[in-house]
């Protein structure tokens, strides 16, 4: 079959590097790059967060924790943490409350925990501590959806669980299984730099330092994502079972919704995800709950990266995609653009 209109939208985007990848459960069905080399990595950012969510329910099933264990369980840190009240960002003052019950892995895995991130939550972005978890939390635990830093702890109950690091961690538990062998917190000589528009041109920006943190240090490439989309695809095998695999793509957050999080910094993200109000959140991904006309169907999740990295996984028509560019801010409308198209193509031609 011809990709060349595919071939041809992606060609047109007026974004500097861009690697877009369509599988099934079986096989790559498409895979192509423009102003870069289709094996070049790229930093996934938060893309990193639904393998350390796979690792946490991996564990779970090898009986080395439970999800529903509170997390200071495995980190003492987390006792007796406190949840900011009455806050007044104008006068730069809050009061702090008891959390009503310790967090629980599972509330880290479905973003209710209490955590955020300063570019994306006007309170944290307000107060500026100097990290996310130094901060008290910014709601009680469960009572809402919140994006933060949640994986992060994650990463550390991996290490803490496993007493290896992180990376090792991974490795053993889901890149070795899954061949990814292009995939891990090391910087590549292939790797894709991040880019920004500045005085009306793509100006590139210094690689990230190494992050091997659970929410967001990957680097990878379109086909070692791929392996780990047919593993969604497949229900979880080999690496979890078709339990845990139907909790993690179930709604995890009851009556709440994904929520809409704010571009405190604007350097950094536009307002996102998109589904606010509408969609549901699982153990590591976005539950979409309504159907996209000519895109993926309704129950098909996916979730993004900070540097406008994308994928999503459709198990009713077996089709996944990944979408990877570097460039901020995240939601860069010219980014969307390229992903919508994407994804539309994808259904058109191959799905």
């Amino acid at each position: 079959m011809s990709h060349s209109e595919i071939d041809q939208f992606l060609a047109k985007q007026d974004v500097p590097a861009l690697v877009a990848l369509a599988t099934d459960g079986n096989k790559t069905l498409y895979h192509t790059a423009h102003g870069v080399d289709p094996e070049s990595t790229f930093a996934i950012m938060s893309m990193t967060k639904p393998i350390t969510s796979v690792a946490i329910l991996m564990l779970q099933e090898q009986g080395k924790l439970s999800i529903d264990d509170a997390a200071c369980k495995y980190l003492d840190i987390f006792k007796n943490r406190k949840v900011v009240s009455n806050v007044d960002t104008s006068a730069r003052t809050y009061d702090e409350v008891p959390q009503e019950h310790d967090f629980t892995i599972r509330e880290l895995l479905a973003h209710t925990a209490g955590f955020g991130y300063k570019f994306c939550n006007d309170v944290l972005f307000a107060f500026d501590p100097k990290s996310e978890l130094s901060f008290p939390l910014v709601h009680q635990p469960g009572s809402q959806w919140t994006y933060g830093v949640s994986t992060y702890v994650l990463g550390n109950i991996v290490e803490t669980v496993t007493r290896k690091s992180l990376g090792e961690a991974l490795d053993d538990l889901v890149f070795k299984p899954l061949g990814m062998t292009s995939t891990s917190f090391k910087p590549r000589d292939n790797q894709t730099p991040p880019y920004r528009w500045i005085e009306d041109t793509w100006q590139a920006q210094p690689l990230f330092p190494e992050m091997p943190f659970g929410d967001g240090g990957l680097i990878s490439n379109a086909e070692d994502y791929a392996k780990f989309l047919r593993c969604l695809l497949a229900k979880g095998a080999p690496l979890i079972n078709e339990s845990s695999f139907s909790e993690m793509i179930s709604n995890q957050i009851g009556d709440l919704f994904v929520e809409t999080q704010p571009s405190a910094n604007p350097g950094f993200t536009y307002p996102f995800p998109r589904g606010g109000g509408v969609d549901k959140w699982g153990l590591g991904f976005q539950i979409h709950m309504q159907p996209e006309p000519g895109m993926r169907s309704a129950g098909s999740f996916s979730w993004c990266g900070l540097l406008n990295t994308y994928f999503w996984v459709d198990l009713e028509k077996d089709i996944a995609g990944v979408l990877l560019m570097q460039v901020l801010p995240l939601y860069e409308p010219r980014c969307l653009k390229a992903l919508d198209g994407f994804e539309k193509l994808v259904y058109e031609q191959l799905a």
